[in-house]
């Protein structure tokens, strides 16, 4: 019986991990969009700071996915 909790309670924290996740990356493309309003030297340098964040997003989503989240 409590397996199927501890189960369950691993599925639900895998589902809020993916959720924040997903908010992260939202909220990261929209500094993407903001950043277009910063003279180029600074925007390149941003966009270039989001993009990695945005990369290793992507990729811890993946990773919970793979592993039933």
């Amino acid at each position: 019986m409590t397996e199927g909790r501890e189960r369950r309670s691993d599925r639900q924290i895998a589902e809020s991990q993916l959720s924040e996740l997903r908010n992260v990356r939202v909220l990261l493309e929209e500094a993407r969009g903001l950043s277009r309003d910063l003279a180029y030297h600074r925007r390149a340098r941003l966009e270039a700071a989001i993009g990695e964040a945005l990369e290793e997003v992507d990729r811890q989503i993946e990773e919970l996915q793979a592993d039933g989240g």
